[in-house]
């Protein structure tokens, strides 16, 4: 009996149909088409779209920025100085 069966394995069917003879036919989920559909749902395999900054150049990058700034009325400074610590005047022995 379909009843009867475990709660982790009743989990795996899709449907249940009746053949002429009245017999139920249980069908499985396939593992196939919830792969396709999973991957699908992540955007796994699928191209990347255009407007993904990681394939812009560095100077396409900070002139996006710079551009998106402008159009807020943000003022910024886009260049490749890095964060140092402050210098300091005293010299360590």
């Amino acid at each position: 009996m379909i009843s009867e069966l475990s709660p982790d394995i009743a989990k795996l069917i899709e449907d249940v149909t009746a053949d002429s003879k009245g017999r139920l036919i249980p069908r499985l989920f396939s593992k196939l088409q919830a792969s396709k559909e999973l991957r699908a749902m992540l955007n796994i395999g699928r191209p990347e779209q255009a407007t993904d900054v990681s394939r812009l150049s560095d100077a396409e990058l900070i002139q996006q920025l710079a551009d998106q700034a402008k159009e807020l009325g943000i003022e910024i400074d886009l260049n490749y100085r890095f964060a140092q610590p402050p210098k300091s005047d005293a010299k360590c022995p």
